[in-house]
Parts: C-alpha cells; structure tokens; sequence
C-alpha cells in the first residue's frame, strides 16, 4: 500500500499497525497527472486502512478501499449510521440534521418516501423538454466562436439552471448560489465553510416561510406543505430536507460531467464512436459514472462490531470514496478503461442501498441529453491547453476549468 506507515499516539489501540494509512486522501490523489489512477494506488494494500488524517482532518477514521467492502459499508445501516454523517449540527450549531441523508431507517424510509414520487423516471420525463432546451441555448451561446471553458459556460450552468426551475428559486441568482455552495463544500477552511452553510440557511429559511405563505408550482412549496402520518412537517424537518437537497442539486452533476468531457475530449476514438453511435451514449455515461465518482461519503459506527475481518469500535467513524470504489481491479477488469460496452458498471457515485441518491434518474438525463446535444453540434472536441485544466480532489471531487476548441459539425 502506497503511503506511510504511522505509529502514534492518536492512532487507537484497537486498529492494527498494519491498517494504518498516514495520508490525506486529497494530497495523495492529486500525486499523478489523473487524480483516478493516483487514488486507484490505495487498491495495491488492503480493503479497509486507518486513515489518520480522516474526514477532513477532523479525527481518524476508517477509510473502505475496496469496491466489495465499500458496497457493503453502504448497504448495513445496522453497523454503520448516517445520523450526523454530512456534520450539519456540528458545522453550524444547530438542531436539526439533513433529510433525509442524516436518517436512518426507520425515520429515513419515511422521509424517503415522501421525495421519491418526486423525482422518478416518470416525473423527470416531464423535464426533458427542459433540459433539451437549457442544453441548446447554452451551446448557442458559445458555438459560433468554436472555444469555451466548458465549467463555466456549460458544465455549472446546464444543471443549476434545471435544479434552480425545479426547487422554485431564481435563475438570476445562480452566480450566488454556487458561490455558497463552494464556500460550504470545497474548502477544508471551517470558518468558510461555516460562513458558506450559515448564507444557504437564512436564504432558505426565509424562502420556506415565503412559500408557506404563497405557495407555488415548485419543490420547496411541496415541501414546506408537507404532512407526516398525519401532522404537519416541523421547521427543522423542512430546513433539513431544502438544506440537503440544495447542496445535492448544485454540485455533482456538474462535478462527473466535467471528468467525462475531460475524458472524452482525450479520447478521440471514444468521442467519434459516440458520434456515429449515439445509441451508445446512455451506456457511456453509466461507464463513466462507474469510473467518476465525486464525493467522500460518511459513516458511524453504531457499536462495537467486527466488519470483514477488522475490528471496529462505536463512535468510529467510516470514508466512503466513491471516487476511488469505481477503480478497483479486483472488481473490474482494466478499471481505467472507459468502455460503453462493458457488462459490469455498477459504480457507486450515487451511493447504495436505502441512501442511493434520489436526484440520480435526473443526474442521468441530464448527462445523457448534455452529451448528445455536445457530440452532435461538434465535429471535434478537444482541449486547448491542457496547462490550464485545473481540478480538485479531497471530499468533494471536480473539474474547476476546462478550455476546448470546438469544431462545428
């Protein structure tokens, strides 16, 4: 295993010298020229290591490495809870959690199942129509001149324009509210994260009290009207779920189409095959939804337990990397490969078991018709300095600048 080998007093007694890992998930993946293959080095040691550096740096945690364990991880709420996973409470002193990300059954199946006629393959179908449109006229704005910094002229724009629409908030202030959301997700800087986090409250809170009293046709009125086995959704509840849903909507779609295009506009075999076999391209963005994974999920130890093979303790807390799940070569064949036509591309960037991502028949539709509409406006695509591609790695995964030159079909 790549990394050092760490014996201090900070390292709990009950985790084995041999599982202890001292590195920081975001150095250590930024090491290569491609933060995948460089995080992909953690699969030469053992599937579940001691990080010392943990979640964020905040205390040691165990980190899964390999796709098996962190499937699993995933799936048994029984040994690992969500309750305080995304550290809401903690970051801005409040009472409530997230919903329903910070549940776990069996309150979290009520809260789930209050969203998930929501945003069904069915419902997102009626979005489609808008989603085409948001593509072309974005495309439009930067085809004629056949260059663009796909981040910010397309890859930030195409899903907060569908997210904003459907939460019921102002296109207008779109600028505004990714810079919050950076401010709250991007950086290791606590008191910025505090400040970005405290700005989407009061924004929200706000906009919750103004929809319960003029409600309109939108996600945050159905959700301030909400009504639980009879009563009422309380303040907190209603804050928790626009709180979690805000920070879901304005980050991850953005974050795996900016590594698909970087992908594809380096792979120029891949990019002609999906142009004259556009048929192919919904399998293409689920290989490279396997291959993308953008986010460090976390977990908690309910209690003391023993989790294929290695003894953990109540209150330890868990990494979950999809980023790193998605390259195990002990799970898939050439991990590395992005291939439309492999068989097996059960990833993890939307999570799995009862936490799987509710927004993911969007996140889907949105990457199907995207590309599409980029593959079929252009000829070429590549990128025009690969000097100026700038990403992040750490808890949250993405592509900060990509500049392409774009030849019209």
């Amino acid at each position: 295993m790549s990394g050092n080998i760490l014996m201090a007093a900070s390292v709990p007694d009950h985790v084995p010298t041999s599982l202890v890992w001292d590195d920081d998930i975001g150095g250590f993946t930024m090491e290569l020229d491609d933060p995948y293959v460089a995080g992909a080095r953690l699969h030469e040691g053992p599937e579940i290591i001691w990080s010392t550096h943990g979640y964020r740096g905040e205390q040691g945690a165990w980190m899964m490495v390999g796709f098996e364990a962190m499937r699993e991880a995933f799936t048994d709420f029984e040994r690992f809870s969500s309750a305080g996973s995304a550290g809401t409470q903690g970051l801005l002193g409040v009472e409530w959690r997230q919903v329903p990300i910070e549940f776990d059954p069996p309150e979290q199946k009520m809260y789930r199942k209050f969203l998930n006629p929501l945003l069904t393959p069915a419902a997102v179908n009626r979005l489609s129509d808008l989603v085409e449109q948001t593509c072309s006229e974005l495309i439009d704005n930067f085809a004629a001149r056949e260059s663009c910094e796909f981040i910010t002229d397309f890859a930030q724009l195409m899903p907060s324009y569908i997210f904003l629409q459907v939460m019921g908030m102002p296109k207008d202030k779109v600028e505004q509210f990714l810079d919050w959301e950076r401010e709250t997700l991007w950086t290791e800087d606590v008191s910025v994260r505090v400040e970005g986090a405290r700005k989407i409250r009061d924004y929200l809170v706000d906009l919750i009290a103004e929809r319960r009293v003029r409600p309109g046709d939108d996600l945050i009125s159905t959700v301030a009207g909400a009504e639980f086995e009879g009563r009422p959704i309380t303040d907190d509840e209603a804050i928790g779920y626009c709180f979690s849903l805000f920070l879901g909507g304005l980050d991850t779609v953005m974050s795996v189409m900016g590594f698909t295009m970087r992908h594809l506009a380096m792979n120029k075999p891949l990019q002609q095959r999906l142009r004259e076999n556009p048929d192919l391209i919904p399998k293409a963005i689920d290989e490279s939804l396997r291959a993308h994974g953008v986010v460090v999920m976390r977990r908690i130890v309910r209690d003391d337990c023993e989790f294929r093979g290695v003894a953990m303790k109540a209150g330890d807390q868990v990494m979950l990397p999809t980023p790193i799940a998605g390259r195990d070569p002990r799970h898939f064949a050439d991990p590395h490969r992005i291939d439309p036509d492999r068989s097996d591309k059960s990833g993890l960037t939307f999570g799995s078991g009862v936490h799987t991502c509710v927004g993911m028949h969007l996140a889907r539709r949105e990457l199907r018709i995207a590309f599409a509409q980029l593959l079929a406006r252009f000829a070429d695509i590549s990128i025009s300095d690969p000097a100026q591609v700038r990403y992040r790695t750490g808890i949250t995964w993405g592509v900060d600048r990509l500049p392409l030159d774009l030849v019209a079909a």
